[in-house]
């Protein structure tokens, strides 16, 4: 164990605890310009390769099943060093993948081990901190952790015009190994008391039945699905609206995607702000409502054909600005009444969490025809389905004693 780890709620804290939950981030997005190169390169279309962004997320979904409730067993830092060299050997698996199909397959495979960072940076926290501490720390770690896609994209772009697709893997492959090295020297064991149990079968299924028995986790779970949801059609649309139909460069995307990404982190810190003055629950549905603003002018725009690549950036960006503010209120909220099973918890939250967006994500592209029609009109009923789940009375309701 290290012999001094940063101060919890420390800047050096953050940014560690930033780091960690990157691995997923950073993985999705440095790779989003080479899509359409990936298709060409391996005859592949571009509908199946923008299944590497979905499967993904499957294996996420399916790694945060077991990351949890292994950490509760035997302590964050152990599990999350298992995932990580997990992550680097899915990586290498990616770089010399010979088929779309064998990509695929180590892209589920580097999804599923990249869920250790998220969970257990998530479970962290909470180990941490509460109530609003906890989500002013949520925040700084989103707000850090959204360097990733501010960077990722036009850091891919610069690698294509260096080599081919496969040596962003081969750079992931550096970043994992250096992250690898930051948590053996700087990460403490934030497990107070190990559970013996965490792997009962029994235990599993009754952290299901906590979580989703628990109806203010059930409800603001619920939102971060919806909310996530949102960000994966725009992660896995972004490239071929931007670069096929608008036909922008790896370099412009980039630039865009960046622009787009820095309203997530304004977000965060305005979150920060917020949650000292008012109410989590009354800022998650001022900010779904924004975001379902946003989304109708950006399909207004569409609609009469008046929506040009850096138009989009107002209307994405809006929704962006929104999305961290959701993500971490509603966390924090769906998992305020799981202290004793943080773990566990965060792993039937991020299952849903995940499976759920990556099948709406999915439905979506098929559905794609060349425009931001699909993704933007997805976008918008997701989001009013969120203001529905986040209105007042609703949540009161959910909030009032039994």
């Amino acid at each position: 164990m290290p012999a001094h780890g940063p101060v919890p709620g420390s800047a050096a804290f953050v940014v560690l605890i930033a780091a960690v939950l990157t691995m997923s981030a950073m993985t999705i997005d440095i790779n989003l310009p080479a899509i359409p190169a990936t298709a060409e390169a391996l005859g592949s279309s571009a509908t199946k390769a923008q299944l590497s962004v979905s499967l993904f997320f499957v294996g996420f979904a399916l790694g945060q099943a077991f990351f949890g409730p292994l950490a509760d067993r035997f302590g964050r830092r152990p599990v999350l060093l298992g995932g990580i060299v997990g992550y680097l050997l899915a990586t290498v698996a990616c770089a010399v993948a010979p088929t779309i199909d064998g990509l695929l397959a180590a892209r589920l495979a580097q999804g599923l081990a990249a869920a250790s960072g998220p969970i257990l940076g998530r479970a962290i926290i909470r180990d941490r901190f509460e109530g609003a501490e906890m989500a002013r720390v949520m925040s700084l770690v989103l707000a850090a952790f959204i360097t990733a896609p501010l960077v990722a994209p036009s850091i891919g772009a610069l690698i294509l015009t260096l080599g081919s697709w496969r040596w962003i893997f081969w750079f992931l492959a550096v970043y994992g190994a250096v992250l690898l090295a930051l948590v053996v020297a700087y990460l403490e064991e934030s497990l107070a008391r190990p559970d013996p149990r965490a792997l009962d079968p029994s235990r599993l299924v009754g952290a299901y039945r906590s979580v989703l028995g628990e109806p203010i986790s059930r409800r603001f779970g619920a939102i971060v699905v919806v909310g996530l949801a949102m960000l994966l059609i725009y992660l896995v649309s972004a490239a071929p609206i931007f670069m096929v139909a608008y036909g922008l460069s790896p370099t412009a995307f980039g630039l865009v995607f960046a622009l787009i990404a820095v309203c997530s982190a304004l977000g965060s810190l305005v979150n920060t702000r917020l949650v000292r003055r008012f109410a989590m629950e009354s800022i998650t549905f001022a900010a779904f409502a924004a975001a379902a603003m946003a989304m109708a002018g950006g399909l207004l725009l569409v609609a009469l054909d008046r929506a040009m690549p850096w138009a989009l950036i107002l209307p994405f960006g809006a929704f962006f600005f929104c999305f961290n503010i959701i993500v971490a209120n509603a966390t924090t909220l769906a998992m305020r009444p799981h202290k004793e099973i943080a773990g566990a918890a965060a792993s039937v939250l991020g299952v849903l969490q995940s499976l759920i967006p990556a099948a709406i994500a999915t439905l979506v592209a098929f559905l794609g025809d060349g425009t931001p029609r699909p993704a933007m009109a997805a976008m918008l009923a997701l989001s009013l389905l969120g203001v529905w789940l986040a209105r007042p009375a609703a949540v009161q309701t959910t909030s009032a004693p039994s």
